[in-house]
């Protein structure tokens, strides 16, 4: 597959983020096991490009930094609402998952485990870029 620049930028926009959805749900539900994986930011980077791909006809150079964009703010989404259903769960009932969610970083930091957040961040991160290597590969963008 060749960069063209004929894809359809806004429906591609909505492919990525649908796709990334999917693969936000496929996080979470590794990370209720209690576990990160390599597949999940692989099914956050497949399904963001994926679904451009689909939806855009096509991807462009612009489409890959949209896609790009999605999976950053995806994975960021998908480790605070891991943290925002652990927490909720320790709370058994004394907070709403709403509000554990909106404040995961202040009930982390009351307890002192704001750091085990951003360290999982960073390893995210680095899972999903591996990730998207090997989803790049198989869209043949290195040739």
């Amino acid at each position: 597959m060749y960069l063209d620049n004929d894809d359809n930028k806004l429906m591609g926009a909505i492919g990525a983020v649908v796709g990334a959805m999917l693969g936000i749900g496929l996080w979470c539900l590794i990370g209720m096991l209690g576990k990160i994986a390599f597949i999940g930011g692989f099914a956050i980077c497949l399904g963001a490009l994926g679904g451009y791909y689909l939806l855009g006809k096509g991807l462009s150079v612009t489409g890959l930094v949209i896609s790009l964009v999605v999976i950053l703010v995806s994975v960021y989404f998908a480790t605070r609402l891991n943290y925002g259903i652990a927490l909720y769960r320790a709370m058994d009932g004394e907070m709403t998952f709403g509000e554990c969610y909106s404040n995961v970083l202040d009930l982390l930091d009351m307890i002192g485990e704001k750091g085990s957040f951003y360290k999982d961040l960073v390893i995210g991160y680095l899972i999903t870029i591996g990730g998207g290597f090997v989803v790049l590969r198989k869209f043949d963008v290195f040739s």
